[in-house]
């Protein structure tokens, strides 16, 4: 009896070749990875400024590839650190390239301006290094804050002011966010939680999702996808949206009011609740209006389906 000893099967010819070509290629792509990640300088120019902040005073930050994270707090002052970063394997090329930072820090005709661009010499050409900006931003709690920002991430909390926010091509992450808050978003994610504001969004191409969301929401939304988890102190909910993919969690659905419509595609509810359900032709609605008051959620959708989610098993209509 042979035992503790095997044989590997032996793989036809044609198979070989194309199994040990793919470990190379991996092989390959990981050692060029290492090499430039090994290989790659990174020079960084590092500007604290702190400001004082009047109260109602407009804070205007315009940024162009930055990741910026702001917090509120109860001091009257606007603190900010800007790391302006230049990354290229060559050193020499990152420290000439990062003098194309430009930026702006500065309390001028009433309000706070806060900046970088990129300026580039014409006879430079074309643009050699990545250059990315780093706002650590502080400012009272309460400030009129209007936030503009592309290829880039997003991070606020602890704000309960008026805000505004424009920006593509990132994520804007929300935490504890109060007050006002107004944000357009072309091809970048929002995921927020704790918010009880008056929360208007406009989003094209974007996957959102806020939880633990209350106070009055309007959203408009188009070819994405929206999660929502709405908390009992929601005010009012209003979507209204085109090839969105919905889901609204509940803990329990009789707890909110609903009137949802759907056209070109299907809504889904716990099954207790089929027999409100209702489809004529290709348009289908669900309206759940207990006689008690209750948070209300409205919602009207376009070609993409619905699902709302209680305590029970989802049925929809076919």
């Amino acid at each position: 009896m042979n035992t503790g000893v095997f044989r590997l099967a032996r793989l036809p010819t044609l198979a070989v070749w194309p199994t040990r070509l793919l470990i190379w290629l991996i092989i390959c792509t990981i050692f060029e990875i290492n090499s430039y990640a090994q290989s790659v300088q990174v020079i960084t120019k590092i500007i604290d400024k702190e400001l004082p902040y009047i109260e109602h005073q407009p804070v205007l930050l315009t940024a162009q590839k930055a990741d910026i994270t702001i917090k509120g707090w109860a001091r009257p002052t606007i603190s900010v650190r800007l790391r302006l970063i230049a990354k290229h394997p060559d050193r020499a090329t990152a420290e000439r390239e990062l003098a194309y930072h430009q930026y702006t820090l500065q309390s001028v005709d009433g309000q706070v301006d806060l900046s970088n661009r990129f300026v580039i010499p014409q006879s430079v050409g074309k643009l050699r290094s990545q250059l990315k900006a780093v706002y650590e931003i502080s400012l009272p709690a309460k400030a009129f804050l209007t936030v503009t920002n592309s290829f880039g991430d997003i991070n606020l909390a602890n704000l309960d002011g008026n805000t505004n926010v424009t920006f593509d091509f990132g994520k804007l992450t929300l935490d504890d966010i109060r007050g006002k808050l107004t944000i357009k978003s072309d091809y970048g994610d929002i995921d927020g939680r704790g918010l009880d504001a008056i929360l208007n969004v406009k989003a094209e191409k974007a996957e959102i999702t806020l939880q633990d969301v209350s106070g009055n929401v309007t959203l408009q939304t188009s070819f994405g996808k929206l999660t929502l988890l709405p908390t009992l102190t929601l005010d009012a909910l209003n979507v209204d949206a085109t090839r969105t993919d919905i889901l609204v969690a509940t803990k329990r659905l009789t707890d909110f009011w609903f009137d949802v419509t759907s056209l070109g595609a299907d809504i889904r509810v716990p099954e207790n609740f089929a027999d409100q359900l209702v489809k004529a032709k290709n348009k289908q609605t669900f309206r759940y209006q207990p006689s008690v008051k209750k948070p209300e959620i409205v919602i009207q959708n376009r070609y993409s389906p619905i699902v709302i989610q209680g305590e029970k098993p989802l049925v929809d209509r076919r």
